[in-house]
């Protein structure tokens, strides 16, 4: 007995693996009768979405960065209308690898947790969460997995799926399982050991790891990384009258544009970042707080490991823009920019995108 008449997945996808597994939902749902939308969260629509709330099951779908969802889908689950027990789910793809034949599944963390809080205060009615092992496709911090690996992980999450769905349909709560169990000791060790780790992720990760990405020699100027990118985290800036792509804050490191460049020209500068760190970061304040020492008379040594990480992120963040400027420009050399290249290891690496999505399935509106 079905417990809905229609489903409302809300998807944040980057490289296709959020998308299929709300296609692997959709075609579920729709082998039991319940008429299934799935919809790109920068397309949504609250008004028309939310029409019969009480028969339709909404879900939001993520990928999970730094143990938490992206910063999109934040905002996104904030800007949600608050709706008393509209039924919802929670469902964090997370990424795994296999080494031979040992399998080393992802970790959500708190990720469901988080996004389940905030719907829970805006007074929906939490019907489940869980997560759900997807390849690995951070190809700016290692190589892809083969496609024999990527297919295994593929089937088996594929086959877990109904183990959470059919409860669900049938009118129980799916909340106290071995899955969230896992991802609750997950979420215990990383408050523990790093108690703003999110709040770090959110201001270091997201940015220092935009302020990385360029584009090749091999680039075309062709703009389809502007195009594809569900943030809007790349601009195709004009320079000598050519126009390359310029990564901006809006960048959440998703990797689409990386997985679908036909041209494999975008890069994640290893190099860059590493010079950014060592002549930028580190020899530069700690040059600004001797000057300032010496011209004040004051100390301006912190003790405090917080209190400094929040003072460095101060200088850190418009320093990183600046040096990102004069990269940039750099870049355009074409010597600098196959120095830059050669010494970033996802020039090596082998490109990752879901198997099964095309780049014609993220830029749908709407599949019904």
């Amino acid at each position: 007995m079905k417990s809905f008449d229609s489903s409302l997945l809300y998807v944040l996808s980057g490289t296709g693996n959020t998308y299929r597994v709300a296609c692997w939902i959709k075609e579920s749902f729709e082998k039991t009768g319940i008429m299934t939308c799935i919809k790109f969260i920068e397309d949504a629509d609250f008004q028309s979405d939310f029409q019969n709330p009480d028969k339709q099951l909404t879900a939001v779908l993520f990928p999970t960065h730094g143990f938490m969802p992206p910063w999109s889908m934040i905002k996104f689950l904030f800007r949600m209308p608050r709706q008393k027990r509209v039924p919802v789910m929670s469902i964090a793809t997370r990424g795994a690898v296999w080494l031979g034949p040992v399998k080393i599944p992802g970790a959500a963390g708190f990720s469901n947790f988080f996004s389940s809080l905030i719907l829970l205060f805006k007074r929906y009615d939490i019907r489940g969460f869980f997560s759900l092992d997807m390849a690995a496709n951070m190809n700016n911090l290692h190589p892809s997995l083969s496609t024999e690996t990527v297919k295994s992980i593929s089937e088996k999450s594929k086959s877990r799926i109904n183990l959470f769905l059919n409860p669900v349909l049938s009118g129980k709560r799916v909340l106290f399982t071995l899955n969230n169990l896992y991802e609750g000791i997950w979420s215990g060790l990383l408050f523990w050991l790093i108690p703003i780790f999110p709040i770090l992720y959110l201001i270091y990760g997201k940015t220092s790891m935009a302020k990385i990405m360029f584009a090749s020699n091999n680039c075309v100027s062709c703009g389809m990384c502007a195009k594809l990118c569900p943030n809007n985290g790349i601009e195709m800036k004009n320079f000598l009258g050519k126009k390359r792509p310029f990564w901006t804050y809006h960048c959440e490191n998703c990797m689409r544009c990386m997985g679908y460049c036909k041209k494999k020209a975008v890069e994640a500068g290893h190099s860059l970042g590493v010079l950014q760190f060592f002549l930028l970061t580190i020899p530069i304040f700690a040059k600004l707080l001797s000057l300032l020492t010496s011209y004040t008379g004051i100390s301006f040594e912190i003790n405090n490991f917080w209190i400094m990480s929040l003072v460095e992120s101060l200088y850190y963040l418009p320093a990183l823009l600046l040096s990102y400027w004069v990269f940039w420009l750099l870049i355009r050399i074409p010597v600098v920019n196959t120095i830059f290249s050669v010494t970033t290891l996802t020039h090596y690496f082998k490109r990752y995108h879901d198997p099964e999505t095309s780049i014609k399935d993220l830029f749908k509106k709407e599949a019904k």
